[in-house]
């Protein structure tokens, strides 16, 4: 817009006309500015004000075109259908050379006779996505619960844009990556869920996506539809981020999900199901996997990996699969933060191969789980010959005290099967997160305070439900007499900020 001429100017200084329109007479990206204030819709009113306002929305950097209407379901598809029309107008009559920096368009609770409409917005969208300078796009469709399956056709013009370097597409229904595919400037993708249509659509993408760096893909299970594609391989140049998610609810099928890339720096599984895992990824420095798998193979060591979250459970327990959990535990003998399960710990106790010695493992987190099938005292056997090989280990965490669970409460508990004296020596600092004031809990504490001659911090968190520490839970504490001369305990609680400090427990 050019500037205000010399008439309104000399007008406005002189003060010869009270009705000039001197909100108009700023310049554009000043009036864009005031608009970038107001929701979409509000803008969209102020058109009515003068030319100079008609189309002025149209050029907003950030479009947001939301759609969550409460009250009468019947209503919904015909207040839909003026959502549409528009939506179509903001997307379809921008100037083409007005940057878009933000479009997020979000749809919910869609029923199917929203689905014309729907089908409608999404060429809209497209056309914004291809022909226009979008930057970051965000898709998101929450299908009503009435509709027992949906199959959404996701114009191909949206996976093709020079410009784009965000994309994240939130659909509760199956859809299917296009034949081609060009993005090369993306670097974060979010598909949330994402539907195996084809076995080759996921190395598809990666390939129409050079620059890609972060990747999250939650393959979710859509009703009514059967999934064909067993297994998935992704390998990439690029990627530096993977989060992975795969529901699998028939255990009797086989996943498989192979991973191969050499700028893979971070790695995050989360199975549900019988999967067989295979990591190609020799600069990984962070892999975390939960769930439920059937093998796991690192195909070669990664001496880079830092830190490493284990918390699975082989769905065939056999004398296979604890060689093949050793062989796994190799792969992370590097790393200097390990969290652990119960589930890995019931495969390590059957292998027959020596634990390796984790010399840069500094801290260790058990994560609580508790299996009938196989006894504490086989759980404490591993969790010692662990330890054992942990010549560094200064920190222990906690989430819950299960390894010890006194939940018959006859059976003795023998701290000292878990714990090798010169670990307990050596110890800095323990964590308990969920500390539930049971009995097992303060002798576990005691243990530690009592043969700990190195011990900096106990820090001890109460949940919410089980509200603030009472006088006597911290005096029991208190009251123990701690081999460490510099010792603090730190009394913390989930909602609070506040920790109370206890220094040489004599301290105020």
């Amino acid at each position: 817009m050019a500037e205000p001429s010399a008439k309104i100017l000399r007008q406005t200084l002189d003060g010869e006309a009270d009705n000039i329109d001197r909100l108009s007479a700023l310049p554009e990206s000043v009036l864009l500015s005031i608009l970038s204030r107001l929701e979409l819709k509000e803008a969209a009113a102020t058109s009515v004000l003068s030319t100079t306002w008609r189309d002025l929305f149209l050029q907003l950097p950030n479009i947001w075109l939301n759609f969550h209407i409460y009250g009468n379901p019947s209503d919904h598809p015909r207040l839909f259908h003026i959502f549409t029309l528009f939506a179509n107008r903001v997307l379809r009559e921008r100037n083409p050379e007005a940057p878009i920096r933000f479009l997020k368009v979000c749809v919910r609770n869609f029923t199917q006779r929203m689905e014309e409409d729907y089908t409608s917005l999404l060429m809209s969208a497209a056309v914004a996505v291809s022909t226009y300078k979008v930057y970051q796009f965000d898709l998101r469709l929450t299908c009503s619960l009435l509709i027992a399956s949906l199959e959404i056709a996701i114009p191909p013009a949206m996976f093709a844009s020079d410009t784009l370097t965000s994309l994240r597409l939130t659909i509760s229904a199956g859809w299917d990556v296009p034949e081609n595919v060009w993005l090369p400037n993306v670097i974060n993708v979010h598909f949330i869920p994402y539907t195996l249509m084809h076995e080759n659509s996921t190395q598809r993408f990666l390939d129409g996506c050079p620059r890609l760096q972060d990747l999250m893909l939650m393959i979710g299970i859509i009703s009514n539809y059967e999934i064909k594609v067993k297994t998935l391989r992704m390998s990439s140049s690029s990627l530096k981020s993977l989060r992975l998610g795969w529901d699998q609810m028939d255990e009797t099928e086989t996943m498989s999900i192979i991973v191969k890339s050499e700028s893979l720096l971070r790695l995050t599984l989360s199975l549900t199901g019988g999967h067989k895992v295979n990591v190609d990824a020799p600069n990984l420095s962070f892999f975390s996997i939960t769930g439920e798998v059937r093998e796991l193979n690192m195909t070669q060591n990664s001496p880079s990996i830092d830190e490493a979250v284990v918390d699975v459970e082989y769905t065939i327990q056999s004398a296979i699969h604890s060689q093949n959990a050793s062989t796994f535990m190799r792969a992370l003998e590097n790393a200097r933060v390990l969290d652990i399960s119960e589930g890995i710990m019931k495969a390590l106790y059957d292998s027959t191969s020596a634990m390796p010695i984790f010399r840069n493992l500094y801290m260790l987190r058990l994560i609580p789980d508790y299996y009938d099938d196989v006894s504490r005292s086989r759980i404490q056997q591993v969790l010692f010959n662990l330890l054992e090989h942990c010549p560094n280990l200064r920190e222990i965490f906690f989430e819950k005290v299960m390894v010890f669970d006194d939940i018959h409460n006859y059976i003795p508990v023998n701290f000292e099967s878990a714990f090798p004296p010169s670990m307990v020596q050596n110890l800095k600092n323990l964590e308990i997160f969920d500390f539930r004031c049971r009995n097992i809990e303060y002798k576990l504490v005691e243990f530690f305070m009592k043969n700990g001659q190195s011990l900096e911090i106990v820090s001890l968190r109460k949940d919410n439900v089980r509200g603030s520490w009472t006088p006597n839970e911290e005096g029991r504490i208190l009251s123990v007499m701690t081999c460490s001369e510099e010792c603090d305990i730190l009394f913390r609680h989930k909602s609070e900020s506040k920790i109370i400090y206890r220094r040489n427990l004599d301290s105020p």
